[in-house]
């Protein structure tokens, strides 16, 4: 045997060993890998589900077999959902089932599954070059109005076209068996062969999911509405326009859940209450009234009941025509950045935004008419003027309680001056019905709006005619907008709001009591010429002043400007942080004049009392003027950091108001009225108030979310304000927490559940307080003592002198309220159906009251001694459509439902746990611990133990009890709701909204008792009868049945004491009304100039159902038509004897029965 000891013998020994390790080793893995593929290619599939997307597919995937499933989303975006149905199936038949409908492919490499699109082969591509088409179409809404900016994408594919201003689209080389998917937000999204694309498109409008939904909250700041942890609602402009004369509030009437907002008298301009979610104070300087924004600028002018009324005025001066959205904040815990401006709400009031694309003009008249309707007033008409005894001739007999209507020619008034008498059929007539006018109200509007990506502008102008109720009433308003903004290079952002208003408005005294208390029988309508007609003129008149005279002779002119303009300029230097400063101004201006011509009367005339002694011209002038300065600064920052998004934003808010009041009134001596000083005697009487405030605070918040399901809100307020003492100043810490939670995507159960589309809960809880100090009641103040105690020794008359208005409390506090909410939203079926719950708690532990402790013990006189509790739920339903009948029509229905009642929990020792006040009309409310505010108390006639009336024993008449007030309901109503309901057919859309409201009373005035207009003085027909279920008293504390003592009167003596036990003038105040009809039409035009032709005609208040004790009419309307004497006497624009927290629970005798309108509008759009 040779062995080998060389070097190459030694190299080949050991490079076979090698060879045959590497080669034993190579065998092994590969059959390692082959067995590690053969386990992937082995894993077993079981899966049943239906309508699930490929993610969920994908997820479903990695939870049984842990391969990780790579994939691109434009890949899977567009891809419709599936049903799988697999039971112990291997992996790759699983994926190539599902991916191939799909045109995907995929590779699996360990435990990684990459996704990606199927590769064509050259012969398909070239068959499919064949095959391509060009397509093109329009994209129209419903109403067949084009639809800007739809997306229109190849399936599949990463190509698409966006549709121009026409709606217009084209897409070239097409295959024609691809399909095309057209979206556009708000829409129900179409998916259609390429080859079936033809001509229009029409996309159905569908409710958008909590995503796709941008709401403006506090100070500008758009958030979308799932993040949101408090309620909001949102009103479209053409729903405030839709069957509207021309005013934001009533448009808004019966839309919102939780508002009550109230049109409280008749006037062309009228007088509006706003309440949301209630009331939050009850004492004597209570705001309860929301704050109002309109284009992110604050219009508030202070933050007392006087400032807040001057607010609702300016909104009147607003153009409804060029509102786009009106976003309403409900309660404290959505507006806990504004602080005490917003504890009672915020309504969000924004104009019309541009459109990208070409210019835009759009004009549009409506026209509108009003009239009383008597339908649900019920006078008596059987019996004219007169008492028991006979007709009323030639004495002062104004009354309705004569004889019978026999129509029968009589005499009525006096005599001329020859002896003659006036004389007319004794038979019931229309005319004090027919003497107010069907107002009319024409208001035309044009604007122009053009914009592209770096600037736009949208100019707004409208003019208003409008004629009132009362003969002789007029008012014309002019309307100017102005918006624009304009992008400085890539940082800065410019924007400018300017609205400005001038309304002139000629009115006269206010005669409605006087007219419809009038008898029937009485020509009225003939009265009308009183300088010419022989009966008609002041002389000759059949009974006081001819109403007809007092109208034309007691004027007001009122001059009314007012601007709010605000400059926004917005900083963006880096994409995580926006710098926003925000200068607006205010002002509102009036200049009133009032002037009363001279009353002079012959000689023969003043034999009727009413006429009494002549009367001297007189005149007063009214200057008022509000002005608000504002600046708000806002610094906002979003991060992002994995799964959680986090913004703050941190600002600071100056608010500077100034308010004048000027008046003067003299008695003339010759009615040159635009002179004062051309005076009687008496002099010029001369008032003269001027405030200022200022506040100033810095807040701010954060807010975090997680995996865009669970977001977090903390907010946090400071505020210097110089209502408050100098030693209180700064010291107003509010906070605020919300958290909304998207149980939809939280909850394993809730994402299977394809039917639900949401499913939110959200919570709230804000610390605030309502600024109800009133400027000047923290510090020291003197006023004018007229007559001052002090006289001058020589001329014996009294010096002029200061006193002390009283001992202020530096420490006093605003009205602390702590609010929880507790919300959810749901939505089903594609949103088909939605469905919004809410409830809230409100505590405010420091109502400021009067304390009642006297002057001269140096304390001071007023504390935060009242506590309060504001409860309430809320209920919103949407069913978008509610039957779907195809393209041509649907049904759609959405219904509101809120409850609200609050509770005196606590009044200071003062009131004896009753609290009192008095609304402008003189009547009294009450605010009772244990109780709600505001209750009626209401005097009765005098009852026995068991309630029975008692008599007198001998004219069978009761007594009215002055000494123990009853209590008989309160001001505010429990529940309310409403119902609208839409039909389209076509391009024709019929809308009706019907309003609920139950739970309160109202108080109507006792003048048509007394003058035996009314239907209650019908009892028995006005014969003697014995008063029944009535008891005599015997002997003190004794009493019978009163079975055989008859009234000794059955007219006017009986129904005089109705008049005086107030309980008779109380009335269930719930009714429902069909509160607007309207029917819409639009029709979009080829023509070149002509783009869209639309008209509509409304009614308003068609038909309203009242309780049958109800005999009075509307319980909402508590003045008449003309100016109320309270504004003749009273400097500025309001008092606390013109508005408080009770207006509005009483009528006074000039309200009106209620209102129907009807109208119809016209527009072109070009």
């Amino acid at each position: 045997m040779k062995i080998c000891t060389k070097n190459p013998c030694w190299y080949t020994y050991h490079m076979k060993k090698l060879l045959l390790v590497m080669k034993i080793t190579t065998f092994l893995l590969l059959i390692a890998i082959m067995q590690v593929s053969a386990s992937g290619f082995a894993q077993k599939i079981t899966l049943s589900q239906k309508e699930i997307t490929l993610k969920e597919f994908f997820r479903a995937i990695k939870k049984q077999t842990g391969y990780n499933v790579f994939y691109s989303n434009q890949l899977i975006n567009d891809s419709r959902k599936i049903n799988v149905d697999f039971e112990n199936e291997d992996l790759e038949p699983v994926l190539k089932k599902v991916l191939t409908a799909h045109d995907l492919s995929f590779n699996i490499r360990d435990k990684d599954i990459s996704v990606k699109p199927e590769e064509k082969t050259f012969l398909d591509n070239l068959v499919a070059r064949f095959q391509e088409i060009d397509i093109n179409g329009k994209i129209l809404d419903e109403k067949g109005n084009a639809l800007p900016g739809t997306n229109i994408k190849i399936k599949g594919t990463n190509r698409y076209v966006i549709s121009d201003n026409n709606g217009a689209f084209l897409l070239k080389s097409v295959d024609e068996q691809a399909i095309v998917v057209i979206s556009f937000v708000g829409h129900r999204t179409l998916e259609i062969p390429a080859n079936k694309i033809k001509g229009t498109i029409t996309l159905r409008a569908i409710s958008a999911n909590l995503q796709e939904v941008s709401v403006t909250t506090a100070y500008g700041i758009e958030r979308s509405k799932k993040e949101l942890g408090y309620s909001v609602a949102q009103v479209t402009g053409e729903a405030i326009n839709k069957a509207n004369s021309g005013n934001i509030l009533n448009g808004l009437i019966g839309k919102v859940s939780g508002l009550n907002i109230m049109s409280q008298s008749s006037e062309m301009s009228p007088k509006m209450r706003v309440l949301l979610r209630g009331i939050r104070s009850f004492g004597q300087s209570s705001n309860n009234q929301p704050l109002f924004i309109f284009n992110g600028a604050p219009l508030s002018f202070g933050g007392d009941m006087n400032a807040a009324q001057r607010s609702l005025e300016f909104i009147n001066n607003l153009n409804p025509a060029d509102v786009e959205e009106v976003t309403v904040l409900k309660g404290a815990n959505a507006t806990a950045m504004y602080g005490p401006e917003g504890v009672n709400g915020v309504i969000i009031i924004t104009t019309k935004k541009v459109k990208q694309g070409e210019m835009s003009i759009n004009a549009r008249v409506n026209s509108s008419y009003t009239r009383y309707d008597y339908r649900q007033r019920s006078d008596q008409r059987t019996f004219g003027v007169g008492d028991e005894s006979g007709f009323g001739v030639g004495g002062a007999q104004p009354g309705n309680w004569g004889p019978a209507y026999d129509g029968k020619i009589i005499r009525v008034g006096f005599p001329d001056k020859d002896g003659n008498y006036q004389e007319v059929p004794y038979s019931d007539l229309d005319d004090r019905y027919n003497f107010f006018n069907v107002a009319r109200n024409t208001r035309a509007n044009v604007s122009i709006a053009e914009g592209n990506l770096n600037s736009s502008y949208y100019i707004g102008a409208g003019y208003n005619d409008q004629t009132g109720l009362l003969p002789g009433d007029k008012t014309r308003q002019s309307t100017f907008l102005y918006s624009t903004n304009k992008k400085v290079g890539k940082l800065l952002d410019l924007q400018l709001n300017v609205n400005y208003s001038n309304t002139i408005a000629d009115r006269g005294a206010d005669v409605s009591s006087k007219v419809l208390n009038t008898p029937s029988f009485i020509p009225l309508l003939s009265y009308k010429d009183y300088k010419n007609s022989h009966w008609a003129t002041l002389d000759n008149y059949w009974f006081g002043i001819n109403p007809y005279a007092a109208l034309d002779m007691t004027r007001s002119l009122a001059r009314a400007n007012a601007f709010t303009g605000n400059f926004i300029a917005n900083f963006k230097p880096f994409k995580w942080l926006n710098i926003k400063d925000q200068i607006s101004v205010n002002y509102q201006g009036t200049n009133n004049k009032i002037n009363a011509q001279p009353i002079i009367f012959s000689d023969f005339a003043r034999v009727d009392p009413v006429k009494g002694l002549d009367k001297d011209a007189s005149t007063i002038d009214q200057f008022s003027s509000a002005t608000a300065f504002n600046n708000d600064l806002l610094i906002s920052t979003i991060h992002k950091s994995g799964d959680f998004l986090i913004r703050a934003n941190l600002g600071n808010s100056i608010r500077d108001n100034f308010d004048k009041a000027l008046q003067t009134s003299a008695n003339l001596v010759v009615p040159v009225f635009n002179n004062v000083f051309v005076r009687t005697d008496q002099g010029v009487a001369g008032q003269e108030k001027h405030t200022t405030t200022r506040s100033i605070s810095a807040f701010g918040n954060v807010s975090l979310g997680y995996k865009d399901r669970i977001f977090l809100e903390l907010t946090g307020r400071n505020e210097w304000d110089s209502k408050r003492a100098k030693v209180a100043r700064g010291k107003d810490l509010y906070f605020g927490a919300n958290t909304s939670l998207i149980l939809k995507e939280i909850v394993p159960f809730l994402k299977e559940q394809s039917w639900i589309d949401i499913f939110k809960l959200r919570l709230s809880a804000a610390f605030t307080a309502n600024m109800n100090i009133l400027p000047q009641q923290s510090e020291k103040t003197f006023q004018l003592l007229i007559p001052f105690p002090i006289t001058n020794p020589t001329t014996g008359k009294s010096v002029l002198g200061y006193a002390l208005t009283g001992n202020p409390n530096p420490l006093i506090k605003p009205e602390k309220v702590f609010s929880q909410e507790y919300g959810t939203e749901l939505a089903f079926l594609e949103n088909r159906i939605k469905f919004d719950a809410a409830y809230y708690h409100q505590i405010n532990n420091g109502v400021i009251m009067a304390v009642g402790i006297p002057p001269y013990s140096g304390y001071p006189g007023t504390d935060n001694a009242g506590r309060f509790k504001n409860t309430g739920w809320e209920f919103d339903l949407g069913i978008n459509p509610l039957v779907d009948f195809g393209k041509d029509i649907d049904i759609s229905l959405t219904g509101r439902f809120s409850i609200n009642n609050n509770e005196v929990l606590q009044v200071a020792d003062i009131y004896n746990g009753t609290f009192i006040m008095n609304d402008p009309y003189g009547n009294l409310f009450y605010a009772r611990e244990g109780h709600s505010a505001f209750e009626y108390p209401v005097t009765d006639f005098k009852r026995n133990p068991e309630g029975k009336v008692i008599v007198d024993k001998n004219t069978g008449l009761p007594t009215v009890d002055t000494q123990n007030p009853k209590i008989a309901g309160k001001t505010l109503p429990i529940y309310q709701g409403g119902v609208t309901l839409s039909v389209r057919y076509k391009r024709f859309t019929l809308s009706s909204q019907a309003d609920y409201s139950a739970g309160n009373h109202f108080q109507f005035s006792s003048a048509n008792i007394q003058t035996g207009v009314s239907n209650l003085t019908l009892i028995n027909n006005r014969e003697i009868f014995v008063f029944p279920n009535s008891v005599i008293e015997d002997s003190p504390g004794h009493f019978i049945e009163n079975k055989d003592v008859p009234v000794s009167n059955a007219g006017k003596d009986l129904f005089s004491r109705f008049a005086a036990a107030s309980i008779h003038t109380i009335t269930n105040a719930s009714y429902w009304r069909i509160r607007e009809v309207s029917l819409q039409y639009e029709m979009p035009l080829k023509t070149k100039w002509v783009k869209k032709i639309s008209g509509s005609i409304y009614a308003n208040n068609v038909f309203s159902f009242y309780p049958r004790s109800n005999i009075y009419g509307d319980p909402v309307l508590s003045q008449g038509p003309g100016i109320p004497q309270s504004r003749a006497t009273v400097v500025g624009q309001n008092s606390t004897s013109d508005t408080n927290n009770v207006s509005g629970g009483s009528a006074d005798a000039n309200a009106g029965p209620g209102l129907i309108l009807y109208g119809f509008t016209f527009g072109l759009s070009f």
